[in-house]
């Protein structure tokens, strides 16, 4: 048995018990999981836990997060990126997660690239959701938190912003100019594609929706990913 037909067991069973992936109503680090399988044609559960049901809900499961993901075998899986890998793992074409070591290794390359573009962020996120964290009074007691925010994250969109959409542009170029690791979108497309439109969402405050404009190179890659055929239909129907 190959290590795709072992994936797609471990993630279709029988066929009489359907994959399980639980997560709140929002894209977060549940989405990727979420094209991933789409790609790979694997059918899912998609169980939008509320808010307001979390606190209920949080002290059982294993590490007092989400998503989980439930294989037909009832087993649980607990982080993000290692039901990433085992979506990617699945794709009957082999494309997302490919097998051969060398392109697998590029494929790794860019998600440690991915992860060093939400640490680099992180603290720019976070001072505004737990500035405890940081050092500083809580923020609803805290006098310059909204200066302190605005600084913090434009200086991130100013200065870390163009150094990582560099480096993208230039994994871009040297792969062929289509996807990050050459001609076949793979599971480093889907993670860059969702972290790096994150800044043009709105989401964050002091972060502008435009921000990305000055990097034509990665918008047009960013348009390649999302009119992927597979990925087009994916968003299309969540779009129903």
């Amino acid at each position: 048995m190959s290590s795709t037909e072992a994936a797609r067991k471990l993630l279709l069973g029988d066929g009489t018990t359907p994959l399980k992936l639980e997560y709140f109503a929002i894209e977060g680090v549940a989405e990727q999981v979420r094209i991933a399988l789409a790609i790979a044609n694997v059918p899912f559960d998609d169980i939008a836990v509320p808010f307001g049901e979390w606190q209920t809900k949080k002290p059982t499961t294993k590490y007092g997060q989400l998503p989980e993901l439930t294989l037909p075998n009832g087993t649980i899986i607990t982080e993000s990126m290692a039901m990433f890998r085992l979506a990617g793992e699945a794709d009957p074409e082999g494309k997302l997660y490919p097998s051969d070591i060398a392109k697998r290794l590029k494929v790794e390359e860019v998600l440690g690239l991915v992860s060093d573009v939400g640490r680099a962020w992180r603290p720019a996120i976070y001072i505004g959701m737990r500035p405890q964290v940081f050092g500083h009074p809580p923020k609803g007691e805290w006098a310059e938190s909204d200066a302190v925010i605005k600084k913090v994250r434009s200086t991130f969109i100013k200065e870390e912003l163009p150094r990582f959409m560099g480096y993208f542009a230039d994994l871009i170029k040297e792969n062929g100019g289509k996807f990050l690791t050459g001609d076949d979108l793979t599971i480093a497309d889907i993670a860059a594609y969702q972290q790096i439109t994150y800044f043009s969402r709105g989401i964050a405050d002091y972060v502008p929706k435009d921000c990305l404009e000055p990097y034509p190179e990665v918008l047009a890659y960013l348009g390649r990913v999302v009119g992927h055929s597979k990925v087009a239909a994916y968003k299309a129907s969540k779009a129903k």
